[in-house]
């Protein structure tokens, strides 16, 4: 399964999903983890640091949303990474789905299990 962390769209969000230590872990599990470029930066990873836990970088968002079976990230998608989303993908991020209702119900259009 390839696992794919983007970079967080809000600005204010320094959190990245994965980390060079989370990714060694799933690798060992048997899954390909991927990153989108510069997602970790603000977090205090490199891409090289990725690059050296075996992970896979990755030029954009679209890529990395096109070539993850699971994508992980801090905050819930916005309206341009709805747009990614179909039934195939998996998201795991914070969502809040009693305080995000129209998202819900975009994000219930696509078929993604999130």
């Amino acid at each position: 399964m390839k696992i794919g962390s983007p970079a967080e769209r809000a600005s204010a969000e320094s959190r990245v999903a994965l980390t060079p230590e989370s990714a060694k872990q799933l690798q060992k599990l048997g899954h390909e983890c991927l990153i989108q470029r510069g997602a970790g930066i603000k977090a205090g990873f490199s891409d090289e640091d990725y690059r050296q836990a075996g992970v896979r970088v990755v030029s954009s968002a679209k890529l990395l949303w096109d070539t993850s079976d699971v994508v992980v990230k801090v905050l819930g998608p916005d309206k341009a990474e709805v747009k990614y989303l179909n039934k195939s993908k998996t998201l795991i991020s914070f969502f809040w789905p009693a305080q995000n209702e129209a998202l819900l119900k975009d994000v219930n259009k696509t078929g993604a299990t999130v």
